[in-house]
């Protein structure tokens, strides 16, 4: 991974790292996941996002999972529902513990 890669998709994701445990990079850019009982977690996804949506639509199958879950911190999830599909099951919620 180049690092101009990492920092772009750390201030596009407001991510603070990129996971490396399950990571798959190639020139279409890189992927992070883990398994979830039946579930396929993209945990990090930068590049071309139509080219991993399918890989990590095919790359799940081989796998036995049911469903691929992901999430964002961008303003707006609607371009994921939109273009990849993904619906709206739920929100993530932090606070700190005070």
């Amino acid at each position: 991974m180049q690092d101009k890669d990492i920092q772009r998709f750390l201030e596009k994701s407001r991510s603070e790292y990129v996971d490396t445990t399950n990571l798959i990079e190639n020139e279409h850019g890189f992927m992070s996941w883990k398994i979830d009982g039946d579930k396929f977690v993209c945990i990090n996804v930068y590049g071309d996002g139509e080219y991993w949506d399918k890989y990590m639509n095919k790359f799940a199958k081989q796998l036995g999972c049911k469903t691929i879950l992901g999430g964002t911190s961008r303003k707006s999830y609607k371009a994921f529902v939109k273009k990849y599909n993904f619906k709206l099951v739920g929100y993530i919620f932090e606070k700190e513990v005070i």
